[in-house]
């Protein structure tokens, strides 16, 4: 898999293929709702790592920018402004497994609830078929 050339898209890059491992160390030990968790927070950041990767490096700090507050975890929000940096459609695939991701959200971290076993494994393999399609983007 290619890895970005910009510093910043690197860092997100690479977050996003730790917060996917952990994820699956979690899931094997039963503690599915944690590993949903990261293993959302791993495809806000590999969707940060497409952003920035089509940022000009005089744009970087504005983008960052850009991943400050609520709006900054929002799946929909982050494809939009890759789409609007040049980024590809996203293909039929790919937009079936957002669907199966979509209800993530950082409120999850206050979640006392485990979720299935089933539910986190569908979970992590749409995350999966995401992180493995845009880390062909890169």
């Amino acid at each position: 898999m290619a890895i970005p050339s910009s510093k910043e898209a690197r860092r997100f890059f690479r977050c996003a293929s730790q917060r996917r491992d952990e994820a699956q160390i979690l899931l094997e030990a039963s503690f599915t709702t944690g590993a949903v968790y990261l293993a959302g927070y791993g495809v806000e950041c590999v969707l940060k790592s497409l952003i920035l990767s089509l940022t000009p490096n005089s744009q970087t700090t504005a983008a960052l920018d850009l991943f400050r507050g609520a709006k900054a975890h929002d799946y929909d929000r982050l494809k939009s402004w890759y789409r609007e940096r040049g980024g590809a459609a996203l293909p039929a695939e790919i937009t079936r497994a957002f669907t199966l991701v979509e209800d993530w959200s950082t409120e999850l971290r206050y979640s006392t609830a485990s979720l299935s076993d089933r539910d986190a494994r569908s979970f992590l393999k749409a995350v999966d078929a995401i992180m493995e399609w845009a880390h062909g983007r890169l």
